[in-house]
């Protein structure tokens, strides 16, 4: 996979205003996190992984369009390294951030679906599972209905 923060996109809540990464995986907009969502996903995977690039520093004052332009390279040059580490990439903390960023950015709602199997005999099965599911865990509980 590669991994890309070709651009930022500034926001407004009620706390003030911010600016949000947009992070491409394979050249398509995956999700848009905050400088301090990153900067969690680094102090969470310093805790198992010793040897992880850099992360670009808290600046206390506001960034101008230049150093904010930095920040989004270094960000993209730290996400780069760290997605080349297979054993990071299959890491439950990095999937997990991608998967809660994209839901975040997406505005996903959870909710209780029926899902139907088709089973090779012919017969339908219908399962309840929450509609944020990833694939694996949807085949876990379709596995353990037949």
């Amino acid at each position: 996979m590669h991994f890309s923060i070709p651009d930022t996109q500034d926001f407004k809540d009620e706390s003030g205003s911010y600016v949000g990464y947009n992070i491409h995986i394979n050249g398509v907009l995956h999700c848009t996190v905050r400088y301090k969502q990153l900067h969690n996903l680094n102090e969470q995977l310093k805790k198992v992984y010793n040897s992880l690039p850099s992360f670009p520093p808290k600046k206390l004052l506001p960034l101008s369009n230049s150093q904010l332009d930095d920040r989004r390279q270094n960000l993209e040059k730290y996400i780069q390294i760290i997605s080349q580490d297979s054993k990071i990439v299959s890491d439950e903390i990095f999937n997990g951030f991608l998967l809660n960023a994209q839901r975040e950015s997406q505005d996903q709602r959870q909710e209780d679906v029926n899902l139907d199997v088709h089973l090779m005999n012919g017969q339908k099965l219908t399962v309840q599972i929450l509609s944020t599911l990833q694939t694996d865990d949807v085949l876990e509980i379709g596995r353990a209905h037949v």
